[in-house]
């Protein structure tokens, strides 16, 4: 995956991380609410030897201390020291449990120890860790005293009493919620990334390209008024949406030009994918070339070409194929140069119908006859029809509807198409999201004509127009 990768899904999942970073943040601040406050108080002492006689008698002395004050610093937390200090505080502890509110750490390259305790009270904390530093203090005499009579060659000395400290050493909100922070931000990218390899969704073009190599060759967005209103072209025709059918009209005419394409089947892998919709305004943009065009109905399971036309569906394909009626009979006008052939009657055996020599004889006498040749083909996982058609044809148009099917359909639907011999001319990415990270954008915008904008009560954009329509005589108002 590359960073455009990473950018989109964060952008995809934004509120996913969002809210798991507010939850992580909420948790720790509860947490940090709700335990006890520890106060932490420190006692530094300075170890040293008895002098010599001479620099090397010093020398030495300071070497030995510095070599032994780290066996010292692990005297602090032993009973010897500890026992001692328990029995004079009257603290209710062991002498292993108050060792582990007890830490002696040595400075590098010093003979200083700092002696820590945590607690509590802050002046119990302060009381433990001075009579821990005096206790030590005795202790180190002791052990390092040559004899019963003698005096001790090492000393510890207080250099640093401890203090009641006012603030508390944990927990440290600043810290803690620090902490929060970049462990929620860094569990919601990773649920964010989990959830984009869990998600089996197509929705963008970036999706297809992970499927497949071959070219998407148009986008369309998302209409929520296409189902009532499917035929763009007609509708609003100076549309955005309108425009994409064109430029996927002009994409599909000049994939080749030296061995033009004229017969297309569009199909799609899952039903609802917006198939029928592409096939209708497709077969509309062509003819408004001048082009002559007969688009075929070719779902002889569940039509709705002719639905979305307004036309009647009495006679069509079937009745053809069995030679019930002539074929000039049942082509339909809509449009100058656009023909609708609808399927008839459902039969019985869809599959064995389209894949008859009947079938294909008509479709190469339609071809002779047309420009363009479309065929509304139906699914190509749900029923074998579509593959079957898409050997009698010059190529498939692949729809892809966002957020209805899936990368794993989608690649068996392209499986399915060249398991039977069947080309893809290419994949129209349709339903795509106006917003958000997988949407798309129309790059030609909402450029109407200005007479549609005048008409629609919106003033002329130049200022030669405005001034033109401010100096027009005013047609004088008859007196009745």
């Amino acid at each position: 995956m590359e960073l455009s990768d990473y950018l989109r899904i964060v952008r995809r999942s934004w509120r996913l991380v969002v809210a798991v970073l507010l939850a992580t943040v909420a948790v720790a601040a509860l947490l940090t609410a709700i335990t006890p406050r520890e106060y932490r108080a420190e006692a530094e002492l300075y170890v040293s030897t008895a002098g010599g006689s001479d620099v090397s008698d010093l020398v030495q002395g300071s070497s030995f201390t510095q070599r032994q004050v780290a066996t010292y610093a692990d005297i602090v937390t032993t009973p010897a020291v500890l026992g001692p200090v328990i029995d004079d505080l009257g603290l209710e502890a062991s002498a292993s449990g108050l060792a582990r509110r007890v830490t002696a750490t040595v400075p590098a390259d010093t003979v200083l120890i700092n002696v820590a305790v945590v607690d509590g009270d802050p002046v119990q904390a302060a009381e433990i860790a001075n009579m821990v530093a005096d206790q030590f203090a005795e202790t180190v005499q002791e052990l390092e005293r040559v004899s019963e009579q003698g005096e001790s060659a090492v000393k510890a000395t207080v250099v640093q009493p401890a203090t009641p400290s006012e603030d508390p050493a944990s927990p440290d909100p600043l810290r803690n919620m620090a902490l929060a922070l970049v462990l929620g931000l860094l569990l919601g990218l990773g649920l964010a990334v989990l959830r984009d390899l869990l998600d089996r969704r197509v929705r963008g073009e970036a999706d297809i390209a992970r499927v497949t190599e071959e070219p998407t060759i148009g986008a369309i967005a998302f209409d929520k008024d296409a189902p009532a209103h499917p035929l763009v072209i007609e509708i609003d025709p100076h549309s955005p949406r309108a425009e994409s059918f064109r430029a996927l009209r002009t994409n599909l005419l000049y994939l080749d030009p030296d061995d033009q394409p004229t017969t297309f089947l569009i199909t799609s892998s899952v039903p609802g994918e917006g198939k029928s919709t592409t096939a209708a305004n497709l077969a509309l943009t062509i003819a408004e070339t001048g082009s002559t065009v007969c688009l075929i109905e070719g779902d002889l399971r569940r039509p709705r070409l002719l639905d979305y036309m307004g036309l009647e569906n009495a006679a069509g394909v079937t009745d053809v194929v069995v030679g019930r009626v002539e074929l000039a009979d049942v082509l339909q006008p809509y449009v100058e140069g656009l023909y609708v052939l609808g399927c008839g009657p459902i039969p019985p055996n869809p599959s064995e119908l389209l894949g008859s020599d009947a079938m294909r004889r008509m479709l190469e006498r339609l071809s002779a006859e047309f420009d363009y040749v479309l065929i509304d083909g139906p699914p190509l996982l749900a029923v074998t029809d579509g593959a079957i058609l898409s050997t009698m044809t010059d190529g498939a148009l692949v729809v892809v509807g966002a957020n209805v099917v899936r990368r794993d359909e989608l690649e068996r639907a392209l499986g399915t198409l060249e398991r039977v011999g069947g080309k893809v001319l290419g994949l129209v990415a349709n339903r795509l999201a106006t917003k958000g990270p997988d949407a798309y954008q129309y790059s030609y915008g909402n450029y109407r004509p200005d007479t549609e904008i005048e008409g629609r009560g919106r003033r002329p954009r130049s200022r030669k127009a405005r001034r033109q329509k401010q100096t027009q005589p005013q047609t004088p108002v008859a007196q009745g």
